[in-house]
């Protein structure tokens, strides 16, 4: 029998954790935004289970999701987080509900929500122009490809960069899944349902007019496309470096022809 979230959470912690210091109860069940299919995740700090670990139960009706941490490697993960802009366990131990560990972990919950306050490391104008380039090049693909399988991937690929895109420039977090759109609408709800719109007109009438529009617009007040002078990895002409130059020139041949047997 299914019971509910905050009974199965509590009731697991005390059956499979009963002697962890803290245990935060996580994800759309917390924030209101739970539907059938949703599971329990957990949070558990342990500093008797040594290495982090993460295990999938079948517990009280609920499909239950324990990430198990202790003090000296929360911070690692928290520090992934940041630095792909993606703070998957900063929201979890923020919005989360505490089931165990008032005045324990407190204060790690204190620093997810000061790191999510903070916002992501700014991008640099390297990191915004790679990002024109790659939107460019996924603009050129669509346009020039007449294979409507091809087509489904190029638009999958052009609604990640853009999205990561939009956010990052806004000083916005990324996220997984839902997750993307959730960061979306959080950060102007108008630009999200531009993109559903032109999704739905793209996979529903194979028309991608809206989404190169919403594209271009998202672009122009960072320069716009970019495709030639684009480069990476490449110093100023009349550079000398001897033995060092020739290694760097070897490693950056072979990234070169393995992008370029990639792009084939």
């Amino acid at each position: 029998m299914r019971v509910s979230a905050y009974e199965a959470a509590t009731k697991f912690v005390d059956q499979f954790f009963p002697s962890c210091e803290g245990a935060i109860l996580a994800g759309s069940v917390v924030i209101g935004r739970a539907t059938a299919s949703s599971d329990l995740d957990l949070i558990v700090f342990d500093e008797s289970a040594g290495m982090p670990s993460r295990r999938t139960f079948r517990e009280y009706g609920w499909v239950v999701e324990a990430f198990v941490l202790t003090r000296d490697t929360y911070r690692h993960f928290f520090d992934q987080g940041v630095d792909s802009a993606i703070p998957s366990l900063q929201r979890m131990c923020a919005n989360g509900l505490l089931l165990r560990g008032q005045g324990v972990i407190e204060d790690i919950v204190e620093e997810a929500r000061e790191e999510l306050l903070a916002g992501p490391p700014t991008w640099s104008a390297e990191d915004i122009d790679k990002a024109r380039y790659e939107i460019t090049e996924a603009l050129d693909d669509l346009e020039g490809s007449s294979d409507r399988g091809e087509r489904h991937f190029i638009v999958h690929k052009l609604q990640k960069v853009l999205c990561e895109f939009i956010l990052r420039v806004n000083g916005h977090w990324l996220g997984d899944g839902k997750w993307v759109y959730r960061g979306l609408a959080a950060w102007n709800a108008s630009w999200a349902k531009r993109l559903t719109d032109a999704l739905d007109s793209y996979y529903g009438r194979d028309d991608p007019d809206a989404l190169r529009l919403l594209a271009l617009e998202s672009l122009a007040p960072y320069g716009g496309l970019l495709m030639e002078g684009y480069a990476e990895g490449f110093e100023p002409a009349g550079r000398t470096g001897g033995a060092a130059e020739d290694e760097t020139d070897s490693a950056f041949e072979d990234l070169l022809n393995r992008l370029l047997t990639d792009r084939e």
